[in-house]
């Protein structure tokens, strides 16, 4: 008997007792279905972080700002009486200071993003109607850093911020309904606050695509896109110069950098962390540049969410040494039932070899369409759980609700395993009930009732 005529007739017991080969099933199905569906958890966790991690900037993307230095307290009365160090000037960052770090770092840093809020609430009358906006400070490298696209004109330059010139970026959703679709560029904005009514001019040199998810500001279903509060983006030195006009001190304290493609971040960021503090720190010791890099970041995630997968998975996997025990048992009551028939095989010739591989067959053929259907049923709850993620995660209408994009992907390295590791428990669990009806006396078992 052939390995093709073992698996015919496996497939003909299984359909002549329907519903004991379900019920021997069932522990393997909800074995592996339960280690597909944690491991697709795991997977989309781990892509959805990746993907939302890549609209805040990607991998090459580095967070820095100036932190004090606590020093250790032996008593909490010490710990209270300590004060946060103020800033000498000699310590405080500045665009300049900025710039020739980048011009120091040239090899290794595309850009150097800082940002400085102007105008938090205001209005922009265009050449048709007015438009909600705020104003934001920026340096040369804000739109690549954000991953905004420049749709007409051009970017904030390095001669803007150098001059602290009055230019603007504006958004297509304010051109939209500010300019009535026009185009600006070259034109004079009015921008009114809405804190205390004053009027600051700019010059339109270039329209950005307005997102929402890339920007942080949310997205708000409840309120109408003309209403939307978009920014218009202005040179970080003309915003820094106003702030400080209206009495408000240089509050340079972070800025992020973004690492040239193939540049590891991780140990850039190391170097950065030295250069300011070699630079501009160490002199009194009461500051320091910390910085953290999102593929840092990212891979330590990953790290944790892939211990916690296996964790589960193990734990989940038990399920399935049940299981095998149930396919063993049904197995054994197999082999009691069809003695005569292993009798009568083995009397006109069958051998040992032939008997054992049919049960063995059975017993792995059971296991596995266990664990096709456990992988389905696995996958489809992964799609379940991922609709209802992306249900609780578009009831916000804030920032974390406009920026996570819940991504389903089903772990194709944990199907592979299941698939084996279901036959491998039919070899296993199916060995010693095939061995016992092929070691069977044909005399005893014609004579069994």
């Amino acid at each position: 008997m052939n390995i093709t005529e073992s698996i015919r007739l496996s497939f003909e017991s299984l359909k002549s007792n329907k519903l004991r080969s379900f019920l021997t099933m069932l522990g393997i199905i909800i074995g592996i279905s339960a280690v597909i569906t944690i491991t697709t958890i795991g997977n989309s966790l781990q892509k959805t972080i990746a993907s939302t991690m890549r609209e805040l900037g990607g991998t090459n993307l580095i967070y820095a700002y100036v932190s004090a230095i606590t020093p250790e307290f032996e008593t909490d009365a010490e710990w209270e009486a300590w004060q946060y160090p103020e800033m000498t000037k000699d310590e405080q960052l500045t665009y300049e200071r900025l710039s020739e770090f980048q011009t120091d770092f040239a090899d290794r840093v595309e850009a150097v993003v800082v940002e400085e809020m102007l105008i938090s609430a205001a209005s922009s009358t265009g050449d048709k109607s007015s438009a909600k906006v705020s104003v934001n400070g920026v340096t040369p490298g804000y739109l690549s850093s954000s991953k905004l696209t420049l749709i007409a004109g051009r970017d904030i330059s390095d001669a803007d911020n150098k001059q602290a010139k009055a230019t603007a970026l504006v958004s297509d959703l304010y051109v939209k309904y500010a300019w009535g679709g026009q185009n600006p560029i070259g034109r004079q904005i009015l921008v009114q606050s809405d804190e205390d009514g004053t009027v600051q001019k700019f010059y339109v040199v270039g329209v950005y695509h307005y997102d929402a998810r890339k920007q942080g500001s949310g997205i708000d279903t409840k309120t109408p896109e003309k209403d939307t509060v978009t920014p218009i983006l202005v040179p970080y030195t003309y915003a820094a110069q106003t702030n400080q006009a209206n009495g408000m001190e240089n509050d340079l304290q972070s800025f992020n950098i973004m690492a040239k493609d193939g540049v590891d971040a991780t140990a850039l960021s190391q170097d950065i962390a030295t250069y300011f503090d070699q630079k501009y720190f160490s002199a009194n010791g009461t500051f320091e540049l910390q910085c953290y890099d999102m593929a840092s970041e990212l891979g330590q995630i990953d790290q944790v969410l892939n211990v916690l997968t296996i964790a589960i998975s193990v734990i989940a996997a038990i399920s399935l040494i049940v299981g095998g025990v149930g396919v063993m048992n049904i197995m054994l009551v197999s082999v009691v039932e069809r003695t005569r028939e292993i009798g009568i095989r083995k009397a006109l010739g069958a051998k040992n070899k032939s008997i054992r591989r049919q049960f063995m067959t059975e017993a792995v053929v059971i296991c596995l369409m266990g664990g096709v259907i456990g992988i389905v049923i696995g996958i489809l709850n992964g799609f379940l759980l991922s609709q209802v993620a992306g249900m609780l995660v578009s009831s916000y209408e804030q920032e974390l609700g406009s920026m996570l994009h819940v991504t389903v992907s089903p772990s194709i390295t944990a199907i592979i395993i299941s698939v084996v590791f279901s036959m491998l428990i039919g070899v296993v669990f199916g060995y010693y009930p095939a061995k016992r009806a092929a070691n069977m006396s044909p005399i005893d078992a014609l004579r069994y009732e």
